[in-house]
């Protein structure tokens, strides 16, 4: 069976100091001094102190919640406007193009998708809630030895495609396609690879790589199911984005919906797995009883 792999990722930002949303500053910084050599300038000093969102971000709502990258958070992130002086091109501020949006979403493979897709058309990284804490981490401490984390950003997310053509075409994520989303092959998510925000920041590939991607369910599931201090749950999670002014983001998340029903489960591509190597392993134990027969015929 042929198939096709393809990588959706965005530029990689390594900070041990980083919350998520300094982590959004910075990367938006990075972008716009890509796009204005020479010129564009992004002031991560003042960015620091305008108190960008952090862990715990939903607290600061007006409906406050457990929840560590949050709609609010979204909000928040509106201090990179060109009043604030963070972003200049040529020494006069400017607001960079993009506008932060949140969406809510219950399903972690749809939120796998929709990452893939943002970073398809815009490069942007998305920005949700995750959670896993070691058992061998019983205090909040330990989270500054990377045993915990509660928040994550997709940096590189790998779909697989069955056939010769990559989950962007076999999947009609192409602008003006009649049914964005819908595909026209089944997908295996391979991997993800991350940012974690804990007790500091520090990037893996193996969290939720080939060997691990079952992870990435269980610890976003965590997440709805066991927010804040009394374990509070949620019936979605909130992801944070930075698409173009305009986006119809509705759209977007609906055409993510329509992809994701065409992921296999990790566990049913196990099953797959598995019986196909039975299946191997009994012909060829059929074969090797069948050539020994034939062979003792003198």
């Amino acid at each position: 069976m042929s198939h096709s792999d393809e990588n959706y990722e965005t530029p990689q930002i390594d900070d041990e100091g980083l919350n998520w949303g300094m982590h959004a500053l910075q990367w938006k910084g990075y972008n716009h001094i890509e796009d204005n050599p020479w010129l564009g300038t992004f002031d991560a000093d003042l960015a620091s102190t305008l108190n960008p969102p952090a862990l715990w971000s939903g607290l600061n709502g007006p409906t406050p919640t457990y929840r560590h990258v949050s709609c609010y958070g979204e909000e928040e992130l509106d201090i990179e406007q060109a009043s604030s002086g963070i972003f200049n091109t040529g020494g006069h501020p400017t607001d960079p193009t993009g506008t932060w949006n949140c969406v809510e979403e219950s399903d972690p493979f749809s939120a796998a998708v929709l990452g893939a897709m943002n970073m398809f058309h815009w490069n942007t990284p998305t920005y949700v809630d995750s959670k896993y804490r070691s058992p061998d981490c019983p205090g909040p401490g330990c989270c500054f030895d990377g045993d915990c984390f509660s928040a994550v950003v997709m940096k590189k997310v790998t779909l697989c495609a069955e056939g010769s053509e990559p989950p962007h075409i076999a999947c009609n994520w192409i602008e003006n396609s009649e049914e964005v989303g819908s595909c026209e092959s089944t997908l295996v998510l391979e991997s993800i690879s991350a940012g974690l925000f804990g007790g500091g920041y520090w990037e893996d590939d193996t969290v939720f790589g080939p060997d691990n991607i079952q992870n990435w369910e269980t610890y976003y599931l965590a997440a709805l199911r066991m927010n804040g201090p009394a374990n509070e749950s949620y019936d979605t999670n909130q992801l944070v984005f930075d698409p173009p002014a305009g986006t119809d983001i509705a759209a977007l998340q609906a055409g993510a919906h329509l992809t994701a029903s065409s992921v296999l489960h990790p566990s049913e591509l196990a099953r797959m797995i598995e019986s196909n190597r039975d299946s191997t392993t009994a012909n060829q134990e059929g074969s090797m009883r069948g050539g020994a027969s034939r062979g003792g015929k003198k």
